[in-house]
C-alpha cells in the first residue's frame, strides 16, 4: 500500500488489527486521560524537549495550502518552529515563541553535544539550525528564547523535501575533530555533511558522501551508530565501527558498514570511512514502510547489530540486521510505528546463569496514538531471547501521532543519557487535529 505521510489527505489503512486485538485482551494496559490538552495554529509535525533547558521543548509544524488558479489548485507548504513551555507541577503548557517559516518542517533533532542547538529538515531540500538561549528579563529572570543560526540547501532541487536527519554520533567520522548530520530525502538519496569548522558557519558543511538507490521511493528514515567492538577498556576508542541504517517506503532496510578506525589510518582528507559491506534486506520483513530505526544498544550478534525498528505496517521489531535480516521478536502496535525512543534501559538478575535487559521505548503510532512499550532480551548462558510489552495506551489523538517526546526532568542537562524513573511525563502530539497532549503514566 502505497502512503505518504505527511499532509495532503488522511490515509485509507487498511491492515489487519487481529493479532493487536488480542493480545491486548490477554494484558492489562494503562488507558490513559490527558492532564493538558491545547491545540496549535498549525499542523504539528516533530517535537524535542531542549536538552538545556529541560522544561521547554520545539514543535516543528507542516501546513498544506491549497488555492484554486487559472492553472488548476496550487499547493504552497509553509510552517513554524514553536517554544512551549511544560510546568511539570501543574502539566500546563504555555507558549513562549512562535517563528514563521517559509516551508513545512518535516523533522527536528538537537544537537548530541552543542545541547542548545537543534536542526530541522525543511519541504524545500534544506536544513536549518538554530539556537535555544536564556536572555535575561530582569534581574531575577531568563526567558528562553529560539535564534536562527544559518540556512544550507542540501539538495540542488528545492521541490524534493529532506525527510529525515540525524546527527553524527561520537567517533562516527575517520577525523575524530569533524561534525555533521545525515539526511535523507523523497527521491532516494541519503547524503552525509561534514565539517572541521564552526557550525556557526553554513558554508563549512561539505557533502562528504552521497547514496543513492536503485529506485526512485521516499526514504522515511536514517540512524547513524558507532558500535564498540573492543573487549577492553585499552582499546575502546580504536575499535569504533559506525554503522548507517535507511528505511524506505518499499519497506526494506538497507545496512551499511564503514571501515572502523582499527580497520585503518586516520585520514583527514577522508573524514568518511569507505564502505566496508553494505545490503538491503529487499523488504523481506516489513509489509510497508520502514518509518523508524532505533539501535539497542547491546553488543554485535555474529558480527551484526540489534535493532528496533517501527514501520506504518504496525509492526514494532526487534531485528538482527545481517545480510538477509531476521526478525527475533515483533509485536502489532495498532497503528503505524512513525517514530521510536529509548526512555531508559535497567537490568535484572534473574538467576545464577540468566539476567534481564529491559528497555522501555515511546513509540508514536500513527492513527493509533502513542505507546510505552518494555523491550526484553533475557540472556542465559550463550542463548538470548527477546519480547516485547505493551506497558501504556495514549488514545485521545484523533489524527496522525508523528511526534512524542518525555520530560526528561531537572537531572537532563548533565547527560545525554534516558533517566531510570517509574513514571513517565510525557507530551504527545497529533497532525490533522493540530492537538498536543501532556500525559502521566507508571512504568
Amino acid at each position: 500500500m502505497k502512503y505518504q505521510p505527511p499532509p495532503t489527505s488522511e490515509p485509507q489503512h487498511n491492515f489487519s488489527s487481529t493479532n493487536y486485538t488480542t493480545n491486548k485482551m490477554n494484558r492489562e494496559l494503562q488507558l490513559l486521560k490527558s492532564e493538558t490538552t491545547v491545540f496549535l495554529d498549525q499542523p504539528p509535525s516533530c517535537l524535542e524537549f531542549c536538552p538545556e533547558i529541560p522544561d521547554h521543548f520545539v514543535v516543528g509544524t507542516y501546513l498544506l495550502s491549497e488555492t484554486k488558479t487559472d492553472d488548476g489548485i496550487q499547493q504552497t507548504k509553509t510552517g513554524s518552529v514553536q517554544l512551549w513551555r511544560l510546568d511539570p507541577a501543574t502539566s500546563s503548557l504555555s507558549l513562549v515563541q512562535r517563528i514563521a517559516l517559509p516551508y513545512a518542517v518535516f523533522d527536528l533533532h538537537f544537537h548530541p553535544r552543542n545541547r542548545d542547538q537543534f536542526a530541522i529538515a525543511s519541504s524545500t531540500g534544506c536544513i536549518a539550525l538554530f539556537n535555544v538561549s536564556s536572555n535575561s528579563v530582569n534581574e531575577t529572570q531568563t526567558q528562553p528564547n529560539i535564534q536562527h543560526i544559518w540556512t544550507k540547501q542540501v539538495h540542488e532541487d528545492p521541490s524534493i523535501p529532506a525527510l529525515f536527519l540525524a546527527w553524527t554520533p561520537d567517533n562516527w567520522f575517520s577525523n575524530p575533530s569533524a561534525d555533521g548530520f545525515a539526511v535523507t530525502f523523497s527521491d532516494s538519496r541519503t547524503s552525509v555533511f561534514g565539517t572541521v569548522k564552526d557550525t556557526t558557519d553554513a558554508d563549512g558543511f561539505d557533502e562528504w558522501g552521497s547514496f543513492e538507490a536503485k529506485q526512485m521511493i521516499e526514504v522515511w528514515y536514517v540512524a547513524l551508530a558507532a558500535l564498540d567492538q573492543s573487549s577492553s577498556e585499552s582499546e575502546k576508542d580504536n575499535d569504533v565501527v559506525p554503522f548507517m541504517y535507511t528505511g524506505n517506503d518499499f519497506g526494506s532496510l538497507h545496512t551499511r558498514r564503514f571501515v572502523g578506525y582499527a580497520e585503518k589510518e586516520l585520514d583527514d582528507d577522508e573524514p568518511l570511512a569507505p564502505l566496508l559491506l553494505e545490503h538491503d534486506d529487499r523488504a523481506r520483513h516489513h509489509t510497508a514502510g520502514v518509518t523508524a530505526i532505533l539501535q539497542m544498544p547491546v553488543p554485535l550478534v555474529d558480527d551484526a547489530p540489534i535493532l528496533l525498528t517501527g514501520s506504518y505496517d504496525e509492526g514494532l521489531r526487534v531485528y538482527h540486521a545481517t545480510r538477509r535480516g531476521d526478525v527475533l521478536a515483533e509485536e502489532s502496535l495498532g497503528g503505524g510505528v512513525w517514530r521510536l525512543q529509548l526512555l531508559n534501559t535497567t537490568e535484572n538478575q534473574v538467576s545464577d546463569s540468566a539476567k534481564e535487559l529491559h528497555f522501555l521505548v515511546l513509540a508514536s503510532c500513527m492513527h493509533a496514538g502513542t505507546r510505552v512499550v518494555r523491550v526484553t532480551r533475557k540472556q542465559e548462558d550463550q542463548a538470548s531471547e527477546w519480547s516485547i510489552e505493551v506497558l501504556v495506551e495514549f488514545t485521545e489523538h484523533e489524527s496522525m501521532n508523528y511526534a512524542s517526546d518525555m520530560w526528561k526532568g531537572p537531572g537532563s542537562k548533565t547527560s545525554n543519557e534516558p533517566k531510570t524513573t517509574s513514571e513517565v511525563l510525557c507530551v504527545s502530539s497529533s497532525f490533522y487535529d493540530r492537538r498536543v497532549c501532556v500525559w502521566k503514566a507508571k512504568v
